[in-house]
């Protein structure tokens, strides 16, 4: 009986393609936490995806209401549903993954690459218990261009100081990674972080031309 589960399992990984192999090892991930609604679903493989040409490629994001968009990524889930390797909770609107889920879960990671199993679990982490609009804000300004065609985009980008800073103080991000989003000198990001900046809008906080950020950036690394 269990061998044959085990080949069930088996032979529903197989017959899996890469986009729905990466929605279940992310359903699975940090213990089968539910990821929290299609938006961070959408987004996380996404920056998953951009890893990866091929993955470009096969998920064929574009710039939609909320940044950016895959009708394959949702096909994908809505497949692993009607499959019983997820389960979506309509009410809450929280991916998880099922029993049967956990196993074919167990047999992707058999064949993944180390890296992309600790990406899958770095990207859960980083935005599945952040608010939306901080996740929005994440992903637009990475990716600026995906921004583009975003309902949410001039709302989001008001409070981008607040949102950015918000994930630093909860270490969602670096200071460095803060100086490249806002486009600020480091050594501010770090003052603001230990409190002993004053209001940016009293013209305390100076932004540098990009080229000149990228440099002092590419100097100490970006994580």
């Amino acid at each position: 009986m269990a061998l044959g589960l085990m080949e069930m399992h088996q032979r529903i990984a197989e017959t899996l393609d890469p986009v729905q192999r990466l929605v279940v090892l992310l359903a699975a991930s940090n213990g089968g936490e539910p990821i929290m609604g299609g938006t961070r679903l959408q987004k996380m493989v996404f920056l998953l995806s951009d890893l990866s040409d091929e993955m470009v490629e096969r998920c064929g994001y574009g710039a939609g209401n909320y940044g950016p968009y895959s009708e394959i990524v949702d096909r994908a889930a809505r497949y692993l549903s009607e499959v019983g390797v997820l389960r979506v909770d309509g009410a809450a609107g929280g991916i998880s993954v099922t029993l049967t889920g956990r196993r074919v879960a167990e047999e992707i990671a058999r064949d993944a690459d180390d890296y992309v199993l600790i990406a899958v679990d770095s990207c859960k982490d980083l935005l599945n218990d952040l608010p939306t609009d901080e996740v929005l804000a994440y992903v637009y300004l990475s990716y600026p261009r995906m921004a583009e065609r975003s309902v949410a985009r001039d709302r989001i980008m008001r409070d981008k100081e607040r949102h950015v800073m918000s994930m630093l103080k909860k270490e969602k991000i670096s200071a460095e990674r803060a100086s490249m989003m806002l486009g600020w000198y480091l050594d501010d990001v770090i003052r603001w972080r230990a409190g002993l900046a004053r209001d940016r809008a009293a013209g305390q906080f100076r932004t540098p031309a990009f080229s000149t950020l990228r440099k002092r950036i590419n100097s100490i690394g970006i994580t």
